[in-house]
């Protein structure tokens, strides 16, 4: 047979990869369960999977929805529109809305098949709220009801740092990085997961070094804050003590009061918004700018000399 006679060899077919399947329908507890998982792999702390889980919790218990195909946009209206009729804050609301389009969001990326209308929901408006700081008064107040040691040391970084209470809790003496003229705060667990330094005062590191000589127990434990019987500081230690002194002071103790008094005073006394984006770990300015605010005192002082009536 000659060259032109012989058969032309058969194309092997291109193999493309196989486009994932879609899965089909699940329970909605299966699926809330692997979303959690999922989330701590991630790296999302304790609290943040637990307020996921509580609010699924409630969700589930106060709707008929087993499966993840009844979970639709007209549905989850239906169940934002009975909290509101029920009186629940506006906060609570889209805390339910945020959690619910969050689930749906990672089950479409995971290829499960979500109702489309639901992931094009829009979330409720929440009445924006003037951030509250503390007064020097109440600040003064403050200090003179708080036990030495780990207490009074939490409550300066705390407004010193405008740390957050979580961030503060699993804060070690490993992340205090001295250089000699200054010194950071290495924030290793930040809210999603994301590291920062976060410089302080000169009289904040001095508290810092009064603590670890005077006050902070011998332990293996590696935790900044201890308690006299070497049991690292918690969360809920920290809220029983804000709760004895709100007792002491007359007035509500909340360290995220003291992240906003943080905020507003580092602006007022000239600090650049983009550091202070930076300090407090937020990734865009419009977080950064809830914590911003002037106070009466600010939008009036000058008033008198600006205004053309």
């Amino acid at each position: 047979m000659s060259p032109e006679q012989a058969p032309t060899p058969l194309r092997q077919p291109r193999l493309e990869p196989a486009a994932p399947e879609r899965a089909g329908d699940v329970s909605l507890d299966a699926l809330v369960r692997e979303w959690l998982l999922e989330l701590k792999v991630m790296g999302r702390s304790p609290r943040t999977i637990e307020w996921y889980a509580q609010k699924m919790r409630s969700y589930v218990a106060a709707s008929n929805v087993t499966r993840l195909s009844e979970l639709t946009a007209f549905e989850l209206k239906r169940f934002l529109g009975e909290l509101r009729d029920r009186g629940l804050a506006p906060n609570t609301i889209h805390g339910f809305f945020e959690t619910l389009k969050a689930l749906a969001s990672w089950a479409q990326r995971e290829h499960y098949q979500v109702d489309a209308d639901l992931l094009r929901l829009r979330a409720p408006k929440v009445p924006e709220k003037e951030m509250e700081t503390y007064s020097a008064e109440q600040l003064n107040a403050i200090f003179a009801a708080t036990p030495p040691g780990w207490a009074t040391l939490a409550v300066q970084i705390l407004l010193g740092t405008g740390m957050r209470l979580a961030e503060l809790c699993t804060f070690t003496i490993d992340d205090v990085e001295d250089e000699g003229d200054v010194t950071f705060l290495k924030i290793r667990s930040g809210k999603g997961a994301k590291f920062r330094r976060v410089p302080i005062s000169s009289r904040l590191r001095r508290e810092l070094v009064r603590y670890l000589n005077r006050w902070r127990p011998e332990t293996h434990d590696r935790t900044l804050l201890i308690l006299s019987d070497s049991r690292p500081v918690s969360a809920p230690t920290l809220s029983e003590l804000f709760r004895r002194i709100h007792h002491r002071v007359g007035f509500g103790v909340r360290a995220h009061k003291f992240r906003h008094t943080y905020a507003t005073e580092y602006l007022r006394q000239g600090g650049e918004i983009e550091r202070l984006r930076r300090i407090l770990g937020h990734t865009t300015y419009v977080m950064v700018m809830r914590y911003v605010h002037l106070d009466k005192g600010d939008l009036a002082r000058d008033v008198d000399l600006r205004s053309p009536f």
